[in-house]
């Protein structure tokens, strides 16, 4: 009887009466690229990308971006540097990363990058490899394939792990309310506050997606301009919450050369609705747009590596069937251009975990 007491009925029958307005038909270039256009300027609009450009461009930033990034002292490791950084994304927010860069770059050499983005219960500690506290090393020791930064730049690219907005260093001192009524709550460097920042970002007009996209797309600019740098090769991966941002990076910024997207792609109505993940996931308006494989599509015909657990709770109730039916609307869009081969999905036996096979399919660099 509970059920008759939920909104989850109602919620889908709104979704499916209401569909989405840029739900994916293109049948040649020309439709898609003004579907393309279309999608992205509402996208850019509703998330609130627009208003958060305004600001920048209202305060300055854009004209001193680059003088106000501040790096310290690189950290010789095995077979690489390691460099930690801080720039300025919006007014008075900070976001720190770190920078790989593999030992042997020759003067005047450039080479590709990759952005690795940090899943939710994880930071750039745990995406570059570094031992920076005991919650860091158990993770590490328990998903050792979650330093997928310190594989890339193994295999020669220079990598960039951002710390994104309520992750690691940037998680925010907890509310007053957990304060009073959670004793014992303390900031944890494998938390994210999340929750916190949407519900402010949406009470001010925009959302968490875009202060994830914003600052990710502010990191882009930083790795462009660096002298080893190959700027027309910055690629983007990241596992869970960090295939999301990966997915949101490439769908909106022509600049991705290529994306890794690993336990994300798997639809909104199956596995959205019903699994209640992080608000970071939402936006207002979001799901009157298009679903993950629409987003998704933004993509093509750049290289597009998807890869999915067979028993990845999030994958919805009919299992690896919902995130197969997204990767195969998809594919649609590669098919236009006849690239369908640049769309990889990999399916690998096993739950909610990074499993790394973009790394086959990127050649090492020497």
């Amino acid at each position: 009887m509970a059920e008759i007491f939920s909104y989850r009925n109602f919620f889908r029958q709104m979704y499916r009466r209401q569909g989405q307005k840029y739900r994916f038909s293109a049948e040649n270039e020309e439709e898609f690229h003004a579907w393309k256009k279309a999608f992205r300027e509402e996208l850019n609009e509703r998330l609130g990308l627009k208003q958060l450009e305004a600001i920048w461009e209202g305060f300055g930033l854009k004209n001193r971006f680059f003088q106000s990034i501040g790096q310290e002292e690189a950290v010789q490791e095995e077979g690489y540097t390691r460099r930690r950084c801080v720039m300025e994304t919006l007014p008075e927010v900070y976001m720190p990363f770190y920078m790989l860069c593999p030992d042997g770059i020759r003067e005047g050499e450039r080479r590709p990058a990759v952005i690795a983005i940090p899943a939710h219960g994880a930071n750039k500690e745990t995406v570059a490899g570094v031992l920076s506290c005991p919650e860091v090393i158990e993770k590490l020791e328990k998903t050792p394939r979650e330093s997928y930064g310190k594989s890339f730049v193994e295999k020669g690219y220079v990598v960039f792990c951002p710390d994104p907005p309520g992750y690691g260093e940037r998680v925010e001192v907890p509310s007053r309310e957990d304060l009073s009524f959670l004793p014992g709550t303390r900031k944890n460097p494998l938390g994210s506050s999340c929750k916190d920042i949407a519900q402010t970002a949406e009470a001010l007009g925009f959302s968490m997606t875009a202060l994830e996209i914003w600052d990710l797309m502010r990191l882009v600019d930083f790795a462009a301009q660096q002298e080893f740098v190959l700027s027309e090769d910055i690629g983007c991966a990241g596992f869970s919450g960090g295939g999301q941002y990966a997915m949101w990076l490439a769908a909106l910024d022509d600049r991705i050369s290529r994306a890794a997207v690993s336990g994300y792609v798997h639809g909104y109505y199956e596995s959205i609705l019903d699994t209640h993940l992080c608000p970071c996931n939402y936006a207002p308006g979001l799901w009157l747009l298009g679903d993950i494989s629409d987003i998704c599509s933004l993509i093509a015909p750049r290289p597009l590596y998807i890869e999915n657990g067979d028993r990845d709770v999030e994958n919805g109730p009919r299992g690896i069937e919902g995130p197969k039916e997204q990767v195969e609307k998809i594919r649609r869009a590669y098919r236009i251009f006849g690239k369908e081969d640049l769309l990889v999905h990999c399916i690998f036996e096993g739950p909610h975990m990074w499993y790394g096979g973009c790394l086959e399919h990127m050649p090492c660099i020497s």
